[in-house]
């Protein structure tokens, strides 16, 4: 029997124009600065002018490209004008992720109203407001999006409602839209990680916190942002052509206990 041919070019991403939010750290910043060295050219959005910065530094000499948009993702407008400007500035838009988040861990009878809706702002209503804005220039050429949810977006935890909501809405939303646009050619897909050292998990020189987390984890360690740039990668590219609506959990193990 014939073996089928691989592309060599199956991951490459020359010539991608994408959108990653959250860009300024990260996750966000790493799955930018991954996509841009496998050739996209890649518009990172985020608050912090000063994070993106240093995005763009690390990006330097990569085959792609990176440019900074400083925009607040928990305002509706605001999020409309800058899908708006990103596609004017790339000549369009072939990838969206919706990677921008935020946490608040406390029991619910703690937890104000303002801040379960300033959670939800950010980790869901911006996807939803993005994926809409966006909906124009993906549907055209047949693009992709990647939502960064969470295993908290598939189990839940003591403490922690309104993240919790907000991520269980997002991995909804991958799927519901997957099936709006599957015959558009648009693929749309969720990675769901575990622990991650970044600015959201708890303080790692805590020995009892890290102790904490190596016991939950089968692997015995929380990852690095790092490690999302392969899969995102597979998500962006001609390799995942054939996969939408569906959810990547990297988490070490922990949701197969």
């Amino acid at each position: 029997m014939n073996s089928i041919p691989v592309p060599s070019t199956l991951f490459d991403l020359t010539g991608k124009r994408v959108l990653v939010t959250g860009a300024s750290r990260g996750i966000g910043q790493a799955i930018a600065i991954g996509l841009a060295q496998q050739g996209a050219d890649v518009v990172g959005a985020a608050r912090s002018e000063e994070g993106l910065k240093a995005t763009a530094a690390l990006i330097d000499g990569a085959a792609g490209s990176f440019q900074p948009y400083a925009v607040d993702l928990r305002a509706p407008a605001d999020i409309e004008a800058c899908v708006q400007n990103v596609a004017e500035r790339l000549g369009g838009l072939d990838i969206l992720v919706n990677n921008a988040a935020d946490d608040h861990d406390s029991p619910i009878e703690d937890t104000s109203l303002e801040t379960f809706q300033r959670v939800v702002q950010l980790n869901l209503q911006s996807c939803w407001v993005l994926t809409r804005a966006a909906a124009p220039y993906l549907k055209e050429g047949g693009g992709k999006i990647i939502n960064i949810a969470s295993v908290l977006g598939l189990v839940a935890i003591r403490d922690n409602s309104a993240y919790i909501a907000a991520k269980h809405g997002l991995v909804g939303l991958t799927r519901a839209v997957a099936l709006e646009w599957a015959r558009k050619g648009v693929q749309i897909n969720a990675i769901c990680p575990g622990y991650v050292e970044t600015a959201m998990l708890p303080d790692l020189g805590n020995e009892d916190v890290a102790k904490y987390i190596r016991r939950q984890v089968p692997m015995g360690r929380w990852s690095q942002p790092a490690e999302f740039v392969g899969p995102a990668t597979f998500l962006a590219s001609a390799a995942s052509d054939y996969m939408t609506g569906q959810v990547l959990v990297i988490d070490g193990g922990m949701t197969a206990q």
